[in-house]
């Protein structure tokens, strides 16, 4: 906040009560930095109604270079006459400094105090927004000058960006921002003109960090409880709690099991934004499936975070394919098999197909897809002895899977006819002939 000085922009008045000269001053800037340069203007006004004679003006102080010290000879100085002289002056010292003007003149000598304000603590940088550690910050900044300052520049004495900005006149406080990684101190060159003197004055701001929120990161799944080989829904929700964006956002997944892709990639997340990525899970055996989501990401300035999520599952001795309800029937020197592909799973399953093989043959029956909750048959014949039956399949994760089991052949046994029906046969056609002769003769006599 720009500092009142108490007598305006320090026009101060003398008025000598012994004569009629009537003494003033005006220094310009109010307040100058130390060794900084301030313009007096002093003013010598005659008020009565003679003339009087100025021989000499000079300037004495032990803390305040006056330049120049004194005039000579300065002469007449007729009834309202006005005269004026400009001195610089400067200080090293910090506080209220005092130099003193002695007027001679044909009446006697005066002495003017002028007083120089010397200040060393602006302009005056402050924070005025929150930054979180490990976070790059949008930090906010305040400077204030209790005195116009000319063609300001804030250069950044650490990793920000921008790196310099440009304020121009500054006159009571303005308000700019820098993007800031975490750092303890944020450190600053000001350069800018206090009345006509050129300064570069480094300003230091500590920083109490708040706590980052970091990114929250939720692995959401279709079920709790799978069998081997059934594929599920897996989500990997990505949530943005920091205050700025993050880039460069990569998803790694692993875990014993099958994922229809382990990678993904997001190239930047705002500030508050959220991104869901989906996958397919399938596990291969059976107890309990650990899911592990490592998930890095860049900020503003290429610094790499981390994180990581895990999920555990639990998973049936049990595949979610299964062949049920399987029969064999005997045809003519075969066995026919027959059954149904329960598909007990959440997700379909594809390329399902059931095999009878063994040394000499194989035979196959193409399923294809089977829904999820859904079953299929099948039917096939072979002439092995014993053969094995397998079930295979792909899930949609992308795996493939394959339960068997033995089954024995069950043909039909050839025996020996007995030659009973045959004479039977023969006898009744020889009796049926002789009635139809027989018939047909005494038809013949009648």
């Amino acid at each position: 906040m720009r500092l009142t000085i108490i007598f305006g922009v320090l026009f101060a008045t003398l008025i000598a009560e012994a004569s009629a000269l009537t003494i003033s001053y005006q220094i310009t800037p109010e307040i100058v930095l130390p060794n900084g340069y301030a313009d007096c203007v002093i003013t010598i006004k005659n008020s009565g109604a003679n003339p009087i004679e100025i021989s000499s003006i000079s300037f004495y102080s032990k803390r305040i270079q006056v330049e120049p010290s004194s005039f000579q000879n300065v002469g007449n100085l007729s009834p309202g006459g006005v005269f004026t002289v400009k001195v610089s002056m400067k200080s090293p010292d910090v506080g209220r400094q005092n130099a003193y003007m002695v007027v001679s003149t044909s009446e006697g000598s005066f002495t003017q105090t002028i007083e120089l304000v010397v200040d060393d603590r602006f302009p005056e940088i402050s924070l005025s927004s929150p930054l979180y550690s490990g976070e790059v910050n949008y930090a906010k900044l305040l400077i204030s000058s209790p005195v116009p300052l000319r063609n300001v520049r804030v250069d950044a004495l650490f990793n920000a960006s921008p790196k310099t900005f440009f304020l121009g006149n500054l006159d009571g406080a303005a308000e700019f921002q820098f993007r800031v990684g975490e750092e303890e101190h944020l450190k600053f060159m000001v350069s800018f003109y206090n009345g006509r003197s050129y300064h570069e004055i480094e300003k230091e701001v500590k920083v109490n960090y708040l706590p980052s929120k970091g990114i929250s990161v939720n692995l959401l799944t279709s079920k709790d409880v799978l069998y081997i080989g059934e594929a599920m829904n897996l989500s990997v929700e990505i949530a943005n709690l920091r205050s700025d964006e993050i880039y460069s956002l990569a998803v790694q997944l692993s875990g014993n099991g099958k994922f229809s892709q382990s990678t993904a990639k997001v190239e930047k997340l705002l500030a508050g934004d959220k991104k869901i990525l989906n996958f397919i899970f399938s596990p291969r055996e059976s107890g309990v499936a650990e899911i592990v989501a490592r998930i890095t990401y860049k900020d503003f300035f290429g610094e790499v975070h981390e994180k990581l999520e895990k999920l555990s599952l639990s998973v049936l001795d049990s595949h979610a394919l299964q062949i049920v309800n399987l029969q064999k029937t005997p045809v003519f020197g075969k066995t026919k098999i027959s059954g149904e592909v329960i598909n007990y799973g959440h997700r379909s399953a594809i390329n399902a197909k059931v095999s009878a093989f063994c040394d000499e043959e194989r035979a196959d029956y193409y399923i294809g897809e089977i829904d999820a909750n859904d079953y299929e048959t099948f039917d096939l014949e072979t002439s092995c002895a014993e053969a094995t039956v397998m079930l295979t399949w792909w899930n949609e994760a992308g795996d493939s899977f394959s339960i068997s089991e033995m089954v024995k052949a069950e043909k039909v046994e050839r025996k020996e006819s007995s030659p009973l029906p045959m004479y039977v046969a023969a006898i009744a056609s020889i009796l049926i002939v002789s009635f139809v002769i027989y018939v047909a003769l005494r038809a013949r006599r009648k």
